[in-house]
């Protein structure tokens, strides 16, 4: 599954470490914010990595004795298409990472990554 996100995973990953001290004087607090930020995300997204990928379709229809119940197919990429943050809704609905405004700097929004 890590092709599907690695790119997305390398842009936001990009995009974050200018978006922290954008908004904070304070070097060591924007590295500290940054990394509270990723942290959590990127460790889940490395668990999930660890369990199986798109072959899961295959074990669980092999399991079932054949094909599997409609929709349980779809299920299985969206999990982890949650877990990454990539749903179209997800995506459409977390707000833009760039750069603040000079009238932004310093604005504590809550993220996550």
């Amino acid at each position: 599954m890590t092709g599907m996100n690695g790119g997305s995973r390398s842009v936001v990953d990009g995009r974050v470490p200018a978006w922290c001290p954008a908004r904070d004087d304070d070097t060591v607090a924007a590295l500290r914010r940054y990394d509270e930020m990723r942290r959590p995300a990127v460790n889940a997204i490395v668990l999930g990595n660890r369990e199986p990928g798109p072959e899961a379709i295959t074990a669980r229809a092999a399991e079932h004795g054949g094909p599997l119940p409609h929709g349980e197919a779809e299920r299985i990429p969206h999990r982890y298409k949650e877990l990454a943050g990539a749903t179209a809704t997800q995506v459409n609905d977390h707000p833009s990472w760039s750069r603040p405004t000079p009238g932004e700097r310093g604005t504590d929004l809550d993220r996550s990554a």
